[in-house]
């Protein structure tokens, strides 16, 4: 069994104030692993190396620890004369894993780079393989980055987590069945009050099974924080 929580930590809007929230709920929930996204290496706010995944991370003391760099913010938004903004993905473990990444196809319209953090978690004998994405935030672009996404596992059949910036939990549900996974949207949860739906989830091959799993209500960040405990 793995304990697992996702969460967009909403980079660094008013996060003097979350941060603290933020660690007290993974300290709470205690899981082996976390997934984040939005995680910002802002040179404005933070010093060299000290990204927000790392801020946490201080104060969490998890062993094992990734940041990938996704997106220059500045190249992005045209900005000059500014000190170095990143943006990107992060995973903290409990246990050690081996790390990668997947770089997904960049659509003509589409400003922003997609990437996949990949981790082969090793647990005992055993190497769980965990994707972290965080999709486009376009219904059309978010779309095809899942079903390239779920192309790429096809082979590995990692869990997958994060922010897939799909709406509809029928369309959640039509991948993961065409691609033999099963997913969090077969719970009723909204992870985006603002736009009174779920952006976010988790989906999990099929040789696997859920043994619990909440959407978290505290507010830490703009979206809901996603936990499970997964029977591997």
């Amino acid at each position: 069994m793995i304990k697992v929580i996702t969460l967009n930590i909403h980079n660094y809007h008013d996060f003097i104030d979350r941060k603290p929230r933020i660690i007290a709920l993974l300290k709470k929930y205690k899981p082996d692993i976390i997934a984040l996204q939005e995680i910002r290496d802002d040179r404005a706010k933070n010093k060299i190396g000290m990204n927000q995944a790392k801020q946490l991370n201080a104060e969490l003391n998890f062993k094992y620890f990734k940041f990938l760099r996704v997106n220059n913010r500045n190249k992005v938004k045209s900005l000059v004369n500014l000190p170095p903004c990143y943006e990107g993905l992060a995973i903290l473990s409990k246990f050690p894993f081996s790390s990668d990444e997947i770089t997904l196809k960049k659509h003509k319209e589409d400003k922003y780079y997609r990437k996949i953090l990949v981790a082969n978690v090793k647990i005992g004998a055993k190497v769980i393989p965990v994707w972290i994405v965080h999709f486009s935030n376009n219904d059309l672009f978010a779309h095809l980055h899942a079903e390239e996404t779920l192309i790429h596992a096809k082979s590995a059949q990692p869990i997958i987590l994060g922010d897939f910036n799909i709406k509809y939990p029928s369309e959640i549900k039509k991948l993961a069945e065409k691609n033999n996974y099963i997913s969090s949207s077969n719970y009723d949860y909204i992870s985006y009050p603002e736009d009174n739906c779920s952006y976010d989830y988790i989906f999990i091959p099929k040789r696997y099974s859920f043994l619990s799993f909440e959407c978290i209500s505290e507010e830490v960040s703009d979206h809901k924080a996603l936990f499970a405990e997964i029977n591997l």
